[in-house]
């Protein structure tokens, strides 16, 4: 299970950045603005997940950051993290498979924002 992907995304950053916000809000969650300039995304009902754990179905909560940086090519790398532990304490094997399942589609749904836009300039996960 990755816990983190890499988006080296290409031209203005700023757009980038938008771009990025716009593919979590499609996927469902609610983004707000981290204090060194990334992005929280949260979606699902924390206490519905605390009550019923996995089964909380589709509002499992989930939550993941995007941490943005520029490389030595002066590409906008977004680094979409999350907690490998918090799925599993949330609602233990069950919780951990929602979480990672999340996890992939968010990844997914970025790149598949990214590549059409024509910024999507590689990507890379990390474990």
């Amino acid at each position: 299970m990755a816990s983190a992907h890499d988006f080296f995304l290409l031209g203005d950053h700023e757009a980038a950045k938008q771009l990025v916000t716009s593919a979590l809000h499609a996927e469902g969650f609610t983004v707000t603005t981290t204090p060194s300039g990334g992005l929280l995304a949260k979606r699902g009902s924390a206490a519905r997940t605390f009550w019923l754990g996995a089964m909380a179905g589709k509002n499992f909560q989930v939550s993941f950051l995007v941490d943005f940086m520029v490389d030595q090519q002066g590409r906008l790398v977004a680094r979409l993290n999350r907690n490998m532990m918090s799925g599993a304490l949330k609602g233990g094997a069950i919780g951990a498979a929602k979480t990672d399942t999340a996890f992939q589609e968010t990844a997914n749904a970025i790149a598949a924002a990214a590549h059409p836009a024509g910024i999507l300039g590689g990507s890379i996960s990390q474990n």
